[in-house]
């Protein structure tokens, strides 16, 4: 009997990775489905289902580690990006400032959580998405992205009110459109990263159809990145495709060029350009604006200029909201405020690296219909880091959590270049 009952047991111990793995693909596909259209169902549950709305991303969160752990016990070992490496250090030191500042526990885990929270999403897809099902995830935040660029054009053709803050004073707009995010500058972030590789896919796309459908939706999501009159997201936009160019397609400069003019000499755009080079625009900066911003960092690091103001306590959300610091609007600033020069350092190190990781395995080995796509997702990534030199995009979390998943998927779809995943490491 006993001989009998430990045979029966084996026999299910050894048919539950197979089921486990299916039921596990499953669950994992509909998870990163939702996170690849996670503005608008954020926005969904945020505005008809509060309650879960504001913990619906734990949760799928909680899943995607669940069917991770599922797969690494039974045996299946994913090679990880080069850039979790990186990614691993400045968590670690992170951890370290979160013990250093246990006098306010709270703030301090409130900034731990702030700073590594996103990236955690990006750090487990290895272990949940197969590389052959990367494109499929990249196609549906293209389809939703776009259906977001729409919104933010009927919103300017219908021009939805705003509040005054949104525009500079003496500045004349019809609106500047927001859609489903929190701000224009929330959802200008958002269609930086997007609408190149929306393009792209529309390049790199053979069927008639569909190939005027990614293109249109691209142009509209370029043109509602126009209407967010966010200049951080136009400069982003603008440096990404100019490096990218001299770097890898020196043809893409003639769009630059056409665009620039084009931008340029439409009133409303030539204002908010002219505007930075004012009289007005310094005082006003160097008074309360982005100057003083900047230069308060600096003074956060005088206390500790290797480990900083401590986690939570300057330059974004969490010390905003507990009243110790006004945003820094500037990410990089934000991490020299509150980590120092050893946290700015590690930050830098991790987002070289995935910048490098995504030229080296997805843009130097495209070839043919990839390209443009490699091409686009690599603008995508630099406009958003250079826009982080004006702004707070990371602390924006559709940005911060679409900059992780589409590196990782990104990264996913190169291992099948070559008609196979690369070796597992």
């Amino acid at each position: 009997m006993q001989n009998r009952f430990l045979g029966i047991a084996d026999t299910v111990y050894r048919a539950a990775p197979a089921q486990s793995r299916l039921v596990g693909r499953r669950l994992a596909r509909a998870c990163v489905t939702l996170l690849a259209a996670f503005p608008i169902v954020d926005y969904t549950l945020r505005q008809f289902v509060h309650p879960l709305g504001s913990i619906w991303d734990k949760i799928v969160l909680l899943l995607l580690a669940l069917v991770a752990l599922n797969r690494v016990m039974c045996g299946h070992r994913p090679q990880v990006f080069a850039w979790s490496k990186y990614a691993g250090w400045y968590i670690a030191y992170l951890v370290a400032l979160l013990f250093m500042g246990l006098g306010s526990p709270g703030t301090s885990f409130d900034g731990f959580r702030a700073d590594m929270y996103d990236m955690l999403f990006g750090l487990v897809l290895p272990f949940v998405v197969e590389p052959e099902d990367a494109p499929f995830f990249l196609y549906v935040a293209a389809a939703l992205a776009m259906l977001i660029g729409l919104d933010g054009l009927l919103q300017y053709v219908l021009a939805v009110p705003i509040p005054p803050g949104w525009v500079d004073v003496g500045e004349h707009v019809r609106t500047r459109v927001f859609s489903v995010l929190k701000s224009p500058n929330e959802l200008g972030a958002y269609m930086e990263m997007m609408a190149p590789l929306i393009i792209g896919m529309g390049l790199a796309e053979k069927h008639r159809v569909r190939k005027v459908v990614f293109l249109v939706g691209g142009l509209i999501c370029l043109i509602t990145l126009l209407l967010t009159y966010t200049r951080g997201a136009w400069l982003g936009l603008g440096v990404g495709v100019v490096l990218v160019a001299l770097a890898f397609e020196r043809r893409l400069l003639a769009v630059v060029v056409v665009l620039g003019v084009v931008g340029f000499f439409l009133p409303p755009i030539h204002h908010r350009i002219m505007d930075l080079f004012s009289q007005v625009y310094y005082i006003k900066s160097s008074q309360g604006g982005r100057l003083v911003r900047w230069q308060q960092a600096f003074d956060q690091l005088a206390g500790s200029p290797l480990f900083g103001a401590g986690l939570g306590r300057y330059g974004g959300a969490v010390a905003s909201d507990k009243g110790l610091s006004i945003y820094s609007d500037n990410y990089y600033a934000k991490v020299l405020g509150e980590s120092g020069l050893v946290g700015l350092v590690l930050f830098f190190a991790l987002h070289v690296r995935i910048v490098g990781e995504v030229v080296q395995k997805v843009v130097r080995r495209a070839a043919g219909a990839h390209r443009p796509i490699a091409l686009g997702g690599l603008v995508g990534v630099i406009a958003l880091l250079v826009h982080n030199v004006v702004e707070n995009v990371f602390e924006y979390p559709a940005n911060c959590l679409n900059y992780f998943l589409m590196v990782g998927l990104l990264l996913l779809w190169s291992r099948t270049f070559d008609g196979q995943e690369e070796n597992h490491g």
